[in-house]
């Protein structure tokens, strides 16, 4: 395994210490010891050899920094460095001074204190002048310090004035830590260089393709001649041809303000006698002299209805919302109260909260009160809050400016809140954004404006916002894992979804609807595999009924999904032998037991005709007691209509 970096150790304790480390890790890096005096040129081998990070410590590793043009890691100091120097020391003499060459170790030394009873914690920069740093020893002198603890780069000087020096240990989690950011950084330089040649092909690519472009394009040399022109450039200016000077076409200014000044000219609108052009003129360049221009020519009439499809396509694309209140499957009052409310929110502007549980169609609904509102022609931007990290939701919801974070795109990026300016934005989820971001969402929703990650700049944004949840935010504010100030901001109209067993007539309706599916075999169903479907419990509500009946279209061999279909591939519960047989619940030990349809229909009567508690006390499945008054009403239509009179 090839490591492209290096370890420049001042000490030989650091040396074994990564030595050691770099064997257990099975990471191939060469491991230098130098001086201070010899570290840089060692480091500089390093480089030409192929290192790209030079791990190294205190300050060796700053004086590094200050004189290589790469990234320089610093090994640091840990506690556990101090404390261990800490007990050497006091085997010597309680008169101890830590040195602290390096902001890491006065940092660590500082935390530690209190650990460090009576040590004196004296920062020195041992870069300074020779006759500084003797006269900070000098002072340790009068003060009585018998031993000090630092680095390689004071022990000469220290113990030239008698006093004893214990050199800092090297802590095996700092070298692992030290370790991993290196390996850290490679990575992110190699995904670096990768984006960087996957532009470079890119922009390849894009060149290939407007050399073959339908475009006029022409080019000039540096006095503004004609040296190349294709045949749709001499067919839109049919005065020009290669030799000849370019001035009478353009004003001479804007023709100056390339050649000379390399700027780029983009739009320029002329007018020839039979039609309107559009130019646009770049400078080219060879090492960073300005020898020509090349000229691209449009039709203003042409550019202005790409213009519009541009921009068409790019408000649409991948944020549209083709859903409205005709494709919310279902008639039952639950779902048509639902829909009443959710058209009277259409008409406003106000920011909507749905609730509901998963699958019951929250984004239906929000597609559907954009396209009802007087946003329906512009975008429909949906983001799923749960399904990024937390600085990953952040960008794409604000986006960011070139250079914001490492792996940031080049040019930035807009962020969700202006790709919807004008329009509707949905953020699904809404639970699960962190308290940060809520913070960040609150000013938007108060305020209307975004900064992109890494800027400055303002910008203001027209938006709806529709938020949606599974969960019950009241619930979470109480609890303190939501912002209760975010919660009334985004409160405002609430719309409450049923449930699909709180609107279970609506079942046949939607597996009819499903089973249109052109992508699905052509099937139908019957009434008696519909109730069996409308009398399950639905957790996962209409996306779950969807999946069920999809797998009911697939296995099913005829052109019907039938009950026992139903019952063998959906219900949890299977059919068993001792279910068939009702026990005697109810009848007399005597002489006459009840039989099997008188039994049903008490119990069916004692329960009011609720099918589950019946089945329940009978000891059967809901599947096999429905059968079982089926197979009644063939002989008895009435059956089931007379439980509520039985007496």
């Amino acid at each position: 395994m090839r490591v492209e970096f290096a370890v420049v150790s001042p000490s030989s304790t650091m040396t074994s210490k990564f030595k050691k480390v770099l064997s257990e890790r099975k990471i191939s890096c060469p491991v230098v010891q130098a001086s201070q005096k010899n570290a840089i040129p060692a480091a500089r081998q390093m480089i030409e050899q192929g290192a790209k990070i030079i791990i190294s410590r205190g300050n060796t590793a700053r004086m590094l920094r200050s004189n290589l043009e790469i990234p320089v890691i610093e090994e640091k100091h840990t506690f556990f460095d101090c404390y261990i120097g800490y007990q050497k020391a006091l085997k010597r003499s309680d008169k101890i001074a830590f040195l602290a060459t390096s902001d890491s170790f006065l940092k660590i030394l500082n935390k530690s204190k209190p650990l460090l009873k009576n040590a004196l914690i004296c920062p020195i920069d041992a870069q300074l002048k020779e006759e500084y740093v003797r006269a900070e020893m000098e002072q340790l002198v009068r003060m009585g310090i018998e031993v000090a603890i630092g680095g390689i780069s004071l022990r000469d000087l220290v113990t030239q004035y008698g006093i004893q020096y214990i050199m800092t240990e090297t802590d095996e989690d700092a070298v692992n830590d030290a370790i991993d950011e290196a390996l850290y950084h490679l990575k992110i330089e190699d995904e670096r260089l990768r984006k960087n040649n996957e532009l470079k092909r890119k922009h390849e690519m894009i060149q290939a393709v407007m050399n073959c472009t339908s475009d006029g394009i022409f080019s000039v040399d540096q006095e503004g001649i004609v040296t190349n022109i294709n045949e749709n450039a001499h067919r839109m200016l049919p005065e020009l041809s290669p030799g000849q000077p370019i001035g009478k076409l353009l004003q001479s200014d804007l023709l100056d303000s390339t050649l000379k000044h390399g700027e780029t000219l983009s739009n320029v609108l002329i007018n020839t006698r039979k039609s309107s052009l559009i130019l646009n003129i770049a400078p080219v360049c060879v090492k960073d002299s300005v020898i020509g221009a090349t000229v691209t020519v449009q039709y203003q009439h042409e550019i202005q209805k790409m213009e519009q499809k541009i921009r068409h396509s790019l408000l649409t694309s991948g944020h549209i919302s083709d859903k409205t209140f005709d494709d919310i499957i279902g008639s039952s009052p639950a779902l048509k109260a639902a829909k009443s409310l959710a058209q009277r929110y259409a008409a406003v502007d106000s920011t909507v909260l749905i609730l509901g549980d998963t699958g019951t169609g929250k984004e239906l609904f929000a597609q559907s009160i954009h396209n009802a509102s007087r946003r329906k022609s512009a975008p429909f931007v949906a983001i799923n809050c749960a399904a990024l990290p937390a600085s990953v939701l952040e960008s794409e919801l604000f986006g960011y400016v070139k250079g914001a974070f490492t792996g940031a795109r080049s040019e930035g990026k807009a962020g969700m809140f202006e790709l919807a300016h004008n329009g509707t934005i949905f953020l699904d989820e809404i639970s699960e954004t962190p308290p940060d971001v809520q913070l960040k969402l609150l000013r938007v929703i108060q305020e209307r404006k975004v900064i992109r990650l890494g800027d400055d700049r303002v910008t203001s944004v027209d938006v709806r916002i529709i938020a949606a949840s599974n969960r019950d935010l009241r619930e979470l504010v109480q609890r303190g894992l939501f912002r209760e100030d975010f919660y009334y901001r985004i409160c405002v109209l609430e719309l409450q979804l049923p449930t699909l067993d709180e609107r279970k007539e609506d079942i046949p309706e939607l597996v009819r609807h499903f089973l249109n599916n052109p992508k699905l075999p052509s099937k139908k169903i019957t009434e008696e595999a519909l109730n069996l479907l409308m009398g399950q419990q639905w957790r996962g509500n209409i996306r779950q009924l969807n999946n069920i009946v999809e797998r009911l279209a697939v296995i099913c061999d005829t052109d019907t999904i039938t009950a026992d279909l139903v019952e063998r591939a959906v219900l949890t519960r299977p059919r068993t032998q001792t279910e068939e047989s009702l026990p005697q619940y109810g009848a007399p030990a005597a002489k006459h037991p009840m039989t099997e349809r008188e039994l049903i229909r008490r119990v069916l009567h004692e329960n009011k005709g609720n099918r589950e508690r019946s089945a329940s006390q009978l000891g059967i499945s809901t599947t096999t007691l429905w059968r079982k008054i089926k197979k009644i009403q063939e002989s008895e239509p009435t059956y089931f209509d007379l439980v509520k009179y039985f007496d």
